[in-house]
């Protein structure tokens, strides 16, 4: 909790007289892996109390680009919103093949090495500390943020919303990559979900043996339609992101 308590004092720092305003950059970087493609993405600063400070980061991975999704879809822009106002710098990005972002659709296979070119890109930034960076994804998303989690060895954290599950009963095996996931996770799913199951996730934590945070967000399904909705959910993820990326080194 300490963490959380201290929060607001970091959040009130940035507004003093000496404070840096908000940045937003749009960038490019490369995916990992060799001739990986180049890749669009948003980079957002918060207010900073000056600009010797580094804040901790966290990447945004969109849903699934062959149903239209994109690094502007309303669940990433309400975590970036969130997460910002938390003191927490933002990258969020389009998968190869969508929007400016190079490559096509790779079948889930390549998307995990844009996801880890995000990461290195945004732990490269100068306002950034790289000890202190996360990992954020919605669907699709969830799910090659997780398997990149899973290659990075000290990521401090990562959430997952709506993590594509399935309503059916999961083969297990085919989540090894779970041995390997974060200490600290978190997975927010809505209790009508089409496409995400609390109970599977449930039983993928159990066979890997990993203690996890979830959340079931009563009276909404995949897409977490309304502000009202968004904004509980963006809540969840930015406090468990706060509570673990900010703090003593």
């Amino acid at each position: 909790m300490t963490a959380l308590v201290c929060l607001p004092l970091l959040v009130a720092a940035a507004h003093g007289a000496d404070s840096v305003p908000p940045d937003v950059e749009r960038i490019s970087f490369p995916a990992a892996g060799e001739e990986g493609p180049m890749l669009e993405g948003e980079l957002c600063l918060p207010q900073r109390a000056n600009g010797e400070v580094r804040v901790p980061g966290v990447v945004i991975c969109h849903p699934h680009p062959q149903m239209g999704g994109t690094m502007h879809d309303p669940v990433v822009i309400a975590l970036r919103d969130r997460l910002l106002k938390m003191g927490i710098a933002t990258l969020r990005f389009n998968f190869r093949g969508v929007g400016e972002s190079q490559g096509e659709f790779d079948e889930g296979v390549g998307e995990v090495n844009d996801v880890l070119g995000a990461v290195a890109a945004l732990r490269a930034r100068p306002q950034v500390d790289a000890r202190h960076c996360g990992i954020v994804g919605y669907s699709f998303g969830a799910e090659m943020g997780l398997r990149a989690a899973a290659e990075l060895p000290h990521l401090p954290a990562y959430a997952g919303v709506g993590f594509p599950t399935g309503l059916e009963e999961v083969d297990l095996d085919d989540y090894a990559y779970l041995e390997q996931a974060p200490a600290k996770m978190l997975f927010v799913t809505g209790a009508e979900d089409q496409y995400s199951s609390v109970t599977q996730i449930r039983r993928l934590l159990k066979r890997y043996e990993k203690d996890a945070q979830i959340v079931s967000l009563k009276g909404t399904d995949h897409f977490f339609s309304g502000p009202a909705v968004l904004g509980t959910m963006a809540e969840q993820v930015a406090l468990f992101m706060a509570a673990h990326l900010i703090g003593e080194p």
